[in-house]
């Protein structure tokens, strides 16, 4: 799933980047209300984070645009003021959660947690399935029948990415915009490195899915019929211990 964090408090938003991206949520940031404001309009997210006293415009002022505009992504604000005037405000404004700094990291966590089940009540997005893989989007948690599988933060969205375009090919450039939220250098093999690594713990929980790379393209992630043991390795995977 992915968040966008509009924060222009550099330490704040380094901080909610990394104990969102801990949970395995992808994460873009912004450093001002308007950055905010483009990215929110031009793209897809599963939930906002935005803070209200923004240096450029009040947080109030970005939520009412995305409100205008059509966007309905839930909004959790955070403010510095524990007053009702300005929850009230930003509620009215169509805010979904909120909350008053500092906020812990547990509280954090779970409000996150509501913000996405909120937005995925209406979009039949909490569960994907594919083979005999199932992931959980809002615990994250994945299964593989009726075992648990231990992923990494960035396995696991690389696998929800994979999934959610099941059957189709996914390029690299793709995979490093929306579950690495940067843009590598063209000649890093970091995609392919963690698909290799991905597809040796599916392949080693007997997972009934094959991720096949597609040369000059990407991968397709596709349900297969083998839950046996893991097959051999295959020649296009890179070394895993890069």
């Amino acid at each position: 799933m992915r968040i966008l964090v509009i924060e222009d408090d550099q330490a704040v938003s380094r901080l909610l980047r990394v104990v969102l991206s801990e949970q395995g949520y992808t994460i873009d940031v912004a450093n001002n209300g308007e950055e905010g404001r483009a990215l929110a309009l031009a793209s897809a997210y599963d939930g906002i984070v935005l803070d209200l006293e923004l240096g450029d415009r009040h947080g109030v002022e970005v939520l009412q645009t995305l409100r205008r505009s059509g966007k309905m992504t839930p909004v959790l604000v955070l403010t510095g003021r524990d007053d009702s005037e300005t929850i009230v405000k930003a509620l009215d404004a169509g805010a979904d959660e909120y909350a008053v700094k500092p906020i812990s990291n547990d509280e954090l966590r779970a409000r996150v947690r509501a913000l996405v089940r909120r937005g995925a009540s209406g979009r039949s997005i909490e569960q994907l399935a594919v083979g005999n893989i199932t992931v959980n989007r809002l615990t994250r948690r994945v299964r593989i029948g009726e075992a648990d599988v231990s992923l990494t933060p960035k396995e696991l969205a690389l696998l929800e990415h994979l999934m959610l375009r099941a059957g189709e090919v996914v390029t690299r450039t793709e995979l490093l915009e929306k579950v690495w939220d940067m843009h590598f250098d063209p000649g890093s093999n970091v995609v392919d490195v963690h698909v290799a690594r991905l597809r040796r713990k599916l392949e080693q929980a007997n997972g009934a899915v094959t991720i096949s790379a597609r040369r000059g393209f990407g991968f397709v992630l596709s349900p297969s019929s083998a839950t046996g043991g893991a097959p051999a390795a295959r020649s296009d995977e890179p070394p895993a211990s890069d």
